[in-house]
């Protein structure tokens, strides 16, 4: 009789207890149903229907910059290449060395080499394959102090000036 005194209030407490958890979890679960029904989105409201077209567009139109500048560069790069006296291209790593002496800054990234040399108002870089017994350069371009691509033949003769290449 003494076990069931002593175990019935057990009984009750433990019971109470299970009915406030159960009353806890109701309400969370509840809340995070409205919070779910409000972000609905089939129940978008016009304000928001207007933004999101809005930042659609301002997206489209920073993609056709962004594709018209990388369009300009390449035509710059051409051009670069086409007026350059002197042809880094299909150099080996010793041989620009051997030119131009240490580089300013030496990166591999990925599967490209790079190699920068600063002057005064210029900045030239090479771009190697990262083959490691032949690198060779397939790639460059000069830029002003501001890293613009130059695209005339004045300011590449200026920057081949600055590197000593020619007179």
């Amino acid at each position: 009789m003494r076990i069931f005194l002593f175990l019935t209030p057990l009984l009750f407490v433990l019971g109470c207890s299970t009915i406030e958890v159960t009353k806890e979890v109701i309400k969370v679960t509840n809340t995070i149903s409205n919070k779910i029904k409000e972000s609905d989105p089939q129940k978008e409201t016009d304000e928001q229907k207007v933004l999101k077209k809005t930042i659609e567009e301002e997206i489209e139109e920073e993609i056709e910059n962004i594709e018209e500048k990388k369009e300009e560069e390449k035509n710059i790069v051409q051009s670069q290449q086409k007026l350059a006296e002197i042809n880094f291209i299909g150099k080996t790593e010793d041989k620009i060395l051997n030119l131009l002496g240490q580089p300013q800054l030496s990166r591999i990234d990925g599967s490209v080499y790079t190699l920068r040399y600063d002057s005064e108002n210029c900045r030239l870089f090479l771009f190697f394959n990262k083959s490691p017994t032949n690198k060779r350069v397939e790639y460059f371009e000069l830029r002003d102090d501001m890293t613009y691509l130059l695209n005339s033949k004045q300011s590449l003769e200026q920057c081949y000036r600055e590197f000593n290449l020619i007179n």
